[in-house]
């Protein structure tokens, strides 16, 4: 009798760590939930940021990574956004933002000290951008117009060259070709939402 009530016992707590892992796998190869109000910003349009947040220059686009230091898909792409850093910060000023000063820190200890974080605390900045999840990539011209905003890459560990979408972006701009159209999988955003004090819309 007691071994058949530790089996059970066994089975239940099996049964519950795969449930826990089912449910935290699942919610990030789910799209993100749109936020209320949300306003999709296209390729081409004017971004209007705050220059207390971003220097207002022009000699070169600006990457933005949208980052958040313990959300699992931010810390997954992080070999690859260094890699990206290292290849075009030459021709591109690469950014990381995080939605609370108490992210920096975090984030200091994940990102090369040679990227300049950005504290979007009012969360303008993601609006401005069509961003609400994290990790996302804003790609802004010397012109302040979007280039691209979208995911790195369809795979969480961005292991698949073939949709290394932030990368063919950047390839894309410094060559100065217009925009590249990507699918759904480059533009609907995965990850971890952006946290607001709004209700997500019902999609």
């Amino acid at each position: 009798m007691k071994k058949v009530a530790l089996i059970i016992i066994l089975s239940g707590i099996l049964v519950a760590i795969a449930g826990i892992f089912w449910y935290q796998e699942m919610q990030y190869l789910l799209p993100t939930p749109v936020p209320v109000g949300y306003k999709v910003i296209h390729p081409e349009e004017l971004i209007q940021y705050d220059t207390a947040l971003l220097p207002q220059q022009h000699e070169k686009p600006k990457l933005l990574h949208f980052f958040s230091p313990e959300c699992p898909c931010s810390r997954f792409n992080l070999k690859h956004f260094q890699a990206l850093h290292r290849a075009y910060n030459q021709k591109i000023d690469f950014y990381v933002v995080v939605d609370s000063e108490e992210k920096v820190e975090p984030a200091k200890a994940l990102i090369s000290s040679a990227v300049t974080i950005v504290v979007d605390s009012n969360r303008k900045l993601a609006k401005a951008c069509g961003v609400y999840s994290t990790p996302q990539a804003a790609v802004i011209q010397t012109s302040n117009r979007l280039y691209f905003r979208g995911n790195y890459n369809r795979s969480r560990y961005c292991t698949n060259k073939e949709s290394n979408f932030v990368q063919m972006a950047l390839d894309s701009l410094v060559a100065n070709k217009r925009p590249p159209i990507f699918n759904e999988l480059a533009i609907q955003s995965y990850g971890c939402s952006i946290p607001t004090t709004e209700a997500p819309a019902i999609q």
